[in-house]
């Protein structure tokens, strides 16, 4: 209840605005919208569920090689999805009909004196396959390696965001979807799952000095013998990126551009061009495979999630090393690691954004050092005693 000052300096009791269970207004000169709940969750909210199951067959080539051959397979339930409860359906009709233009609700909305109800929602699916190829050569004539190529398929609807960029967290917490009404509509290949990996590590004695192959004269084994390569190299397809646009070319008739207190992202059309064929100078992906939403579709646009894939990775990590023995009792070995040893520009995925023509697909950065980065090197000497 309200109490107001009455004429004889009393209080008089009025009625509130709003009642439970009539949550609506009972005026219509009421102010509707302007509120915000950041978030909820959903009452009977779970805990996530997964399954996971794999199949290995491996087969001992030489006494010191092994090939193996894996399927991997994980299905993820009840994964929390971020929706706004007070979201109106795509359609035809435009926003706020019958409303004061430019109202931040729709008459149509299911909660008239509330913006946004952010809440997130155990509805979201994931589902995981992978074929996995090894090959491990155990220590032998001065050699180990270990060679590991991975084929993956990673789906799902769950990656807190219509564009995802990172791996998406446990965490129920996120921005809510554009569409709630269409979850499948988010459903593709996860961001940092590339479909195609090689890891590549192994270590080589070169076959000079003593207790080697090759034994020589102790000025020759000085320097020649005693030393070891090393490398750590991965190969790999690129993350899977979203194209993107602004909210102002949003066609849904939902509002979303009017109810920007949330963080819904809009996605616009895919054409029939090849997003990779571009004729820009630096340009990664190619502008005229996408469109806007056209004007009245009363849609979101027809690009999904996870659709262009960004630029591949190759890293190729290594070292060098020698140890020269003092007595039996004495050691110094001396070590030279370098990462990105060809220094290739491994690019960092580009912007997405086609509203903003200048920057869409422009390779602009490269990887971090010690990710793909540019060469870096360290020099190292220990003496063991």
């Amino acid at each position: 209840v309200n109490a107001v000052s009455g004429a004889n300096g009393g209080n008089a009791i009025v009625q509130p605005a709003f009642q439970f269970p009539q949550t609506s207004p009972s005026s219509s000169s009421a102010t509707l919208g302007g509120g915000s709940l950041e978030q909820a969750n959903d009452p009977r909210f779970r805990d996530l569920q997964a399954a996971q199951w794999n199949l290995t067959v491996e087969h001992q080539v030489t006494p010191s090689d092994v090939a193996r051959v894996s399927y991997v397979g994980m299905s993820n339930y009840r994964l929390p999805v971020t929706i706004d409860l007070n979201q109106i359906a795509p359609s035809s009709i435009p926003w706020d009909t019958g409303a004061t233009a430019g109202a931040f609700v729709d008459t149509r909305a299911p909660y008239q004196n509330w913006t946004l109800l952010m809440s997130s929602e155990n509805i979201g699916q994931a589902s995981y396959q992978a074929a996995i190829g090894e090959w491990e050569h155990r220590t032998s004539h001065g050699l180990m390696l270990h060679a590991n190529y991975t084929w993956a398929r990673n789906l799902s609807d769950a990656q807190g965001s219509d564009a995802p960029t990172v791996f998406s967290g446990e965490e129920a917490y996120a921005v809510e979807i554009a569409n709630r009404f269409n979850l499948k509509s988010d459903r593709g290949n996860v961001v940092a799952t590339p479909r195609h990996r090689a890891l590549i590590s192994g270590t080589y004695q070169l076959p000079f000095g003593q207790g080697r192959a090759w034994n020589g004269p102790r000025a020759v084994n000085a320097v020649l013998g005693g030393w070891d390569i090393s490398t750590v190299s991965t190969l790999q397809t690129g993350d899977w990126l979203t194209p993107t646009t602004s909210p102002a070319f949003d066609q849904s008739n939902t509002g979303m551009a009017v109810r920007s207190g949330g963080g819904a992202i809009l996605r616009p059309d895919c054409g029939a061009g090849d997003p990779y064929k571009s004729t820009a100078p630096g340009a990664f992906f190619n502008l005229g495979a996408f469109t806007e939403t056209p004007a009245g579709a009363g849609r979101f646009g027809s690009c999904g999630v996870g659709v262009l894939e960004g630029p591949n990775l190759i890293n190729v990590n290594s070292g060098l090393a020698k140890s020269v023995s003092f007595h039996e009792h004495y050691k110094v070995r001396f070590e030279a690691t370098f990462t990105n040893v060809l220094n290739r520009s491994n690019f960092a995925p580009p912007q997405t954004n086609i509203s903003n023509i200048s920057t869409f697909g422009a390779l602009t950065a490269v990887l971090p050092q010690g990710l793909g980065g540019n060469r870096t090197g360290q020099l190292a000497m220990r003496f063991d005693f």
